[in-house]
């Protein structure tokens, strides 16, 4: 495997999980009536900044195999 493989499998976990244990959250709360909302909100927003920071990281060591590979 290599190090760019590894990094996006690192990066992919690290965007889906927490989300995914906040929609559940949602789900949760939802079913026991409680409010649900704040907790797909924060499902929400953790998928973009994590989405936006991975693509960032993604981003520079695609740059830095373009630049050893040249």
């Amino acid at each position: 495997m290599t190090k760019e493989s590894s990094v996006a499998r690192v990066l992919l976990v690290l965007v889906f999980a927490p989300s995914g244990g906040l929609f559940g959250k949602a789900v949760a709360d939802a079913a026991a009536g409680r409010e649900w909302w704040p907790w797909l909100v924060a499902a929400l927003v953790w998928l973009v900044l994590s989405g936006l920071v991975s693509v960032a990281v993604s981003s520079r060591f695609d740059d830095e195999y373009r630049d050893e590979h040249r």
